[in-house]
């Protein structure tokens, strides 16, 4: 039965794999060129403004002015690229903390019937399993606060 399937499955499968590629090429190819197009765009923008400040405020400061603005652009994405990866930063500790608290979980539960079945072991789990209780729920959390 999985003779007969398989052509079938494995042409369905690599067309629809040469269509997604071929979207994709097709998509990348727009996008290229619709990014070319933005440049140039931009360029003329920027020509535009830099011939009005000329008209307005002289050649020199409008350069000065474009170039400032310019930096000031810089800045602020340098600023919300620092502030993007904070708040990453951020959330990838939150996620390995609940991760390594599922780790720890799933690793106490498969443990569980091997402990239950021997009564030495059982005698030894039940302090660690108590200290661990109790140390998680007097973990404190680390200030944020840098007061020196």
């Amino acid at each position: 039965m999985l003779k007969l399937l398989a052509p079938l499955l494995s042409s369905a499968v690599s067309g629809e794999l040469g269509s997604a590629v071929n979207r994709a090429k097709r998509r990348a190819i727009f996008l290229a060129l619709i990014g070319i197009l933005s440049v140039v765009g931009a360029i003329f923008l920027l020509v535009a403004g830099y011939i009005a400040l000329t008209e307005r405020f002289g050649e020199l400061h409008a350069a000065l002015i474009l170039a400032g603005g310019a930096f000031v652009l810089a800045l602020l994405a340098y600023i919300v690229m620092k502030i993007s990866e904070m708040i990453a930063r951020k959330r990838q500790r939150e996620r390995s903390k609940v991760d390594k608290s599922t780790l720890l979980t799933i690793a106490a539960l498969a443990a569980a019937p091997t402990v239950l079945k021997s009564r030495g072991l059982l005698m030894l789990a039940v302090p660690v399993i108590a200290f661990a209780g109790l140390s998680l729920l007097t973990k404190k959390k680390p200030s944020t606060n840098d007061d020196v």
